[in-house]
């Protein structure tokens, strides 16, 4: 058994070490942190000038805007949103918010670089189509303009959490700031235009047409708890970005009834709502709701906040601790296991980090993170990045 590994053993139930120390000692004693940058450096190797976008895979494979009107195709049923195109805002929201960290850290240059590179192509996720205001999941390389008309409430989340934490870091570069800045407030007029009654408060397609899905919904009740932070945590941000109190009445005029539908995952219903949470949706949670943390001073509201947070964080560590006594185990999501991590480290106070210790490091020795995709490879290394600055690894 290596180093690592015995000492995990120290801190867990004997079946539940007896499987860790197994998948650790076949994976050897790497360093976690060299496993993470290993990852993000080889995609960040697809970068794409043109775009501002990491792929993954080589611009002749991203989707073609061939055969498409007015830069535009549409989602179909099975047809899905186009090829690694499909979640650019959710993956390097993750990224960015990620490289933040590593920097708060590491300081360096390369880190900073990186993050710019990034910061400039989800930026133009909200820029480059022509839709003012619309948070695309991806642009056409060819092209870099023609995008699938319909996004979701998951891809504008990321967009503005993983800018927010990028301009509020030293390292952000001033002329992004500003052009953050400008979209962010163009974003929060599209939320305030799009989603009304009249509409089902549901943003609907760029050329607004009608969601097929119902993934553009940002308030009603519809939602889930999981889903109910997501419109005031953009006018805030909006707020946030160029002090207009126009924004923070609109964050004032729904954050309280969000927050007390948010407070329902602690409820009665917790098993039926956490039925609805893919492990993405609960990470999504924490992250729409780190960003009204870190505004609000108000005692009730941050306690109905970080309550509702640790209680998305157990319900990922009740989902997570099982996976170390079979790591062969799986749940769904995009990233399954790098998202119940960044659930559980995003909220203030981990519910069990003896535990989340030796499950992120599992996750972290699972597989290649240079040869498991761009999604696995940015959930992951954002993950070890916040483990470190909330001191859960040194």
């Amino acid at each position: 058994m290596n180093k690592t590994a015995s000492s995990i053993s120290l801190k867990l139930s004997a079946p539940i070490a007896m499987a860790a120390s197994i998948v650790l000692a076949a994976a050897g004693p790497a360093s976690l942190m060299d496993m993470c940058d290993a990852g993000w450096r080889h995609y960040m190797g697809t970068w794409h000038e043109k775009t501002g976008l990491v792929y993954g895979c080589p611009p002749e494979r991203v989707q073609s805007s061939k055969g498409c009107v007015n830069h535009m195709f549409h989602w179909k049923e099975g047809g899905g949103y186009g090829v690694a195109i499909g979640d650019c805002p959710l993956i390097l929201g993750t990224a960015l918010s990620g490289l933040a960290d590593r920097y708060s850290i590491m300081k360096d240059d390369e880190t900073r670089r990186d993050a710019a590179k990034v910061a400039r192509g989800v930026l133009n996720l909200a820029k480059l189509h022509g839709v003012k205001g619309f948070v695309a999941r991806g642009l056409c390389a060819d092209d870099a303009r023609t995008i699938c008309s319909l996004s979701s409430r998951d891809q504008f989340t990321h967009w503005v959490h993983g800018l927010w934490r990028y301009v509020n870091s030293p390292m952000a570069e001033p002329a992004l700031v500003e052009e953050y800045r400008m979209l962010v407030v163009d974003v929060a007029r599209f939320m305030e235009e799009r989603v009304t009654p009249k509409r089902d408060w549901n943003f609907g397609l760029a050329d607004g047409g009608k969601d097929p899905r119902g993934i553009c919904t940002m308030w009603g009740p519809e939602l889930y708890p999981h889903e109910q932070a997501r419109l005031p945590m953009i006018y805030l941000a909006a707020y946030l970005a160029v002090g207009d109190k126009h924004w923070l009445d609109l964050y004032e005029k729904y954050i309280d009834e969000a927050l007390d539908k948010t407070l329902l995952v602690n409820g009665e219903n917790r098993g039926k709502f956490a039925q609805r949470m893919p492990c993405y949706s609960l990470y999504q949670a924490n992250v729409s709701l780190e960003l009204i943390l870190s505004y609000e001073k108000n005692e009730i509201r941050r306690a109905k906040i970080v309550s509702s947070m640790r209680g998305f964080a157990e319900i990922a560590a009740s989902r997570a601790e099982p996976c170390l006594r079979n790591p062969k185990a799986k749940h769904y999501g995009m990233c399954w296991d790098g998202e119940l991590a960044l659930t559980q480290l995003i909220a203030p106070g981990c519910p069990r980090p003896d535990m989340e210790r030796s499950f992120l490091e599992l996750t972290i020795r699972r597989s290649d993170l240079a040869a498991s995709g761009i999604c696995r490879a940015a959930h992951v290394m954002a993950a070890y990045w916040r483990a470190r600055t909330t001191g859960l690894v040194k």
